[in-house]
């Protein structure tokens, strides 16, 4: 038999006891009926009864991956390699699968390692050129990415995670003959045309930024889920990996869509419909053109704001401070009782209050200070005993308590739990799942929170 994680295939047990085989067997029974837990108590019986088996091993270790031991996982892959024979097959086997263990620590040198093992043994192995192509772009150098995906979509052209990665670099991956085709493909210079300008790639930049966000997608369901012919062209017609790729025509549609909805967006936060085109981001760039259609930087103000952020400016709304105006204005805070916070401990604050930025702003005194279109400085109420001001200082204190804890426990990912003294044992929320305020949040908080204070004073 072989081990039996991926492709889950015994190794041949010619040479051992018909009592091992047996055992094997047994376990991938288990495993074949998704028993998993079943199947690892029977390896590990497989193991203690011939613990320089390496087939008890991997088929152990892999069936450990699948249910997510893979510190005990790694340790048994580890072991196997080290009992493997020079010229085993699988060796390739196992150091790809480590790779893969590194990949989530995550580790991308670990994991670099093990796949460029594997390669050594093994160049055509699939799961190594992928994973080594994505510790590549990890690390920015895109172009050596792209060559392990594409040598990964030499060796199987219908592998699925190298062919998307490859186009998720694009277009900075493309040579100049290639952003041609790709430009005539998409109708966006003259089939006939023999070269193109620095505004033809830059368009086709946009294009792809919001084909990858679901662009599409987005315009089919505008149309019923069918899109009418121009919008789309396909390569790879046909086949079971087709590509479809929106068309210039298609991009205007979709801006002409998005921008619809943009504005309804605008009305539903309070902009009155008469001061919606002279809406501007924190640059002073505006966000609609003289079409009415969304410019780039109201496209990126457009997508913050629908993440909760608020990312433009009314008419009546002056531009951000000049550097000296807003430390100004940070020192005005933090004599008043704030402390100024980091951008993670910021998202760690929406993401377990549930709140959008913009009711933590309106409804729980907390200040963000908009530095350009992409810096903001926060500041939350430090100093004081009203639970709804103190509140984000709570989970900011409880972010910095467990990051840590985290890197004294290896860079184990900070997990949530209550924040210090105001839930009991159990998670409470400040918003509701669409970032307004729970009715009464505060108030329960507050209440909750004196309670536990007398109590531990009892």
């Amino acid at each position: 038999m072989k081990p039996f994680f991926a492709v889950l295939i015994f190794l041949s047990f010619a040479v051992f006891a018909v009592a091992q085989n047996a055992c094997l067997i047994k376990g991938k029974e288990f495993f074949d009926e998704k028993d998993y837990v079943r199947a690892e108590e029977i390896l590990k019986n497989c193991r203690a009864a011939a613990p320089q088996d390496t087939d008890s091993l991997i088929s152990l270790a892999g069936v450990q991956m699948v249910l997510g031991k893979f510190a005990e996982s790694e340790n048994n892959f580890k072991a196997a390699a080290r009992l493997l024979p020079s010229n085993s097959p699988y060796i390739a086997y196992v150091n790809s699968l480590l790779g893969d263990i590194a990949m989530r620590k995550p580790d991308l040198r670990e994991a670099a390692f093990f796949y460029d093992v594997a390669l050594r043994v093994e160049p055509a192995n699939i799961n190594s050129l992928v994973g080594k192509g994505i510790t590549e772009e990890a690390a920015g150098r895109i172009h050596d990415a792209a060559d392990y995906f594409k040598r990964a979509l030499a060796v199987d052209f219908t592998n699925i995670a190298a062919r998307e990665r490859l186009i998720a670099l694009e277009p900075d991956i493309l040579d100049n003959d290639e952003l041609l085709l790709m430009l005539k493909e998409r109708n966006i210079i003259d089939p006939a045309a023999l070269r193109f300008t620095r505004e033809d790639e830059d368009l086709l930049r946009k294009i792809i930024t919001l084909e990858k966000d679901s662009g599409i997608e987005y315009l089919a369901s505008k149309y019923g889920g069918v899109l009418p012919k121009g919008f789309v062209v396909e390569r790879n017609s046909g086949k079971i990996y087709v590509r479809k790729m929106l068309t210039y025509a298609g991009y205007k549609e979709l801006i002409v869509h998005l921008s619809r909805d943009a504005k309804q967006f605008f009305v539903s936060k309070g902009v009155q419909p008469g001061s919606i085109f002279k809406l501007r981001d924190y640059n002073g760039n505006d966000i609609f053109d003289a079409e009415g259609n969304l410019t780039d930087a109201g496209m990126t103000a457009y997508t913050k704001s629908l993440d909760g952020q608020k990312a433009y400016l009314l008419p009546s709304e002056p531009l951000p401070s000049t550097q000296r105006e807003i430390e100004a204005l940070a020192q005005y805070y933090r004599k008043r009782g704030y402390s100024e916070i980091s951008m993670p401990e910021f998202l760690y604050l929406l993401r377990y209050t549930r709140c959008t930025e913009e009711t933590l702003v309106k409804d729980v005194k907390v200040i963000v200070i908009n530095v350009d279109a992409n810096v903001k400085r926060v500041f939350v109420v430090s100093r004081g005993e009203m639970i709804p001001d103190i509140l984000p200082w709570i989970y900011v204190i409880d972010y910095r308590h467990r990051y840590n804890e985290s890197r004294r426990n290896g860079g184990e990912p900070v997990q949530s739990r209550s924040p210090f003294g105001l839930g009991g044992g159990v998670e409470l929320k400040l918003c509701n799942k669409d970032g307004t305020l729970l009715s009464g949040g505060l108030k329960e908080l507050a209440r909750q929170a004196k309670e536990n204070a007398a109590a531990r004073g009892r």
